[in-house]
């Protein structure tokens, strides 16, 4: 019963913990705003989430995951896979529109921060890169893709969505 509103607090906290870094990024949200928002105390915060930095990841990794199940039950129900790459490609550029924290990653991090952040998008890319695969798989053995290695053309695809991406980022810190 403990573990389960443990679960459940912690589930309510990264609701308001997302709203908040959506709407103002992550610098400008204090953890006694989002103690705040919850009805608790800041103190108790810290304890389901000692720092806002390990709060802020959480909520981006959440966020990856529910994107990255929606695209795994899109394969599951089979659909042509021509329908299913444009789905995924579709559902991707709604994400990135929608990722409540992708401006807040424009913060000052530490090394530290640096590395963990870079290491969750890398595993988030490497999970799309196996997706993609999955996708350019199934419609080789479909005959509808043409495809001589499904990785290296997932990969190719998985670049040609970085780009755009790398350029919005590039844009933004030069203003």
């Amino acid at each position: 019963m403990t573990e389960q509103l443990s679960s459940e607090k912690q589930s309510v906290i990264l609701e308001a913990a997302r709203k908040r870094f959506a709407y103002y990024g992550f610098s400008k949200v204090t953890m006694d705003e989002i103690a705040s928002d919850v009805g608790m105390g800041e103190a108790s915060l810290y304890y389901y989430f000692p720092t806002k930095e390990g709060l802020f990841h959480e909520v981006i990794r959440q966020e990856k995951e529910q994107f990255l199940n929606n695209i795994r039950s899109m394969i599951e129900q089979k659909f042509v896979p021509c329908d299913m790459l444009r789905q995924y490609a579709s559902k991707r550029v709604e994400y990135f529109r929608n990722l409540a924290n992708l401006r807040a990653l424009q913060f000052q991090q530490s090394a530290e921060s640096k590395a963990s952040f870079l290491e969750l998008f890398k595993d988030f890319q490497q999970q799309e890169v196996t997706i993609l695969q999955q996708i350019l798989e199934i419609g080789k053995e479909a005959g509808d893709f043409d495809v001589e290695d499904p990785h290296q053309s997932a990969e190719i695809i998985m670049q040609m969505f970085y780009g755009p991406r790398a350029w919005l980022l590039l844009k933004r810190e030069n203003r």
